[in-house]
């Protein structure tokens, strides 16, 4: 996975807090392989997104499912997190926010990035700080804005619906 893709994720993951954009970057990301399966690392990554956007929501049932499959995936493919920017306690901190759902009001996840990931995102977002305050002032941020709490809601959904209009009469005029 290329490191620029895994920027714009966490990027939008820790600093936005946009979990729909960080969806649509590593689908584009994964789709763009030549030999995409649905056991690659980017959709783990995708599946966590879509987690914490669930869960934000208070949408419980779709924010477990999401971390389910995800755990799943990594149980049976053993990504290197690592190589995906990520500490080995992320696994660890997913089991555990899906057993504190039901109690917990939704906090973002203090995403534990590896150094060379945090140093990386540093950059990226050009922050003055120096990296441990960038650290402690991006793992304080808890974004609120309703346009990102709800955007698949709120999004301009044009193309979509013309795309599914084509499908339907495409499949009409097979018949």
């Amino acid at each position: 996975m290329k490191l620029l893709h895994l920027i714009d994720f966490y990027n939008e993951l820790i600093i936005k807090q946009d979990y729909f954009e960080c969806h649509e970057i590593m689908e584009a990301a994964w789709k763009s392989k030549p030999d995409f399966s649905k056991n690659d690392a980017e959709v783990f990554l995708i599946l966590l997104a879509t987690g914490e956007y669930h869960y934000r929501r208070a949408n419980i049932n779709g924010a477990r499912r999401s971390y389910r499959r995800a755990l799943k995936l990594h149980e049976e493919n053993m990504y290197d997190l690592a190589a995906l920017g990520m500490e080995d306690a992320l696994i660890g901190m997913m089991v555990q926010r899906m057993d504190d759902m039901e109690t917990e009001p939704f906090r973002p996840l203090p995403f534990p990035l590896t150094e060379d990931m945090w140093l990386a995102l540093h950059r990226h977002c050009g922050d003055p700080l120096d990296i441990e305050a960038f650290k402690r002032w991006a793992r304080a941020r808890f974004v609120r804005d309703a346009h990102i709490v709800s955007k698949h809601r709120l999004r301009d959904r044009t193309d979509v619906i013309l795309e599914r209009e084509a499908a339907i009469k495409k499949r009409k005029h097979r018949k």
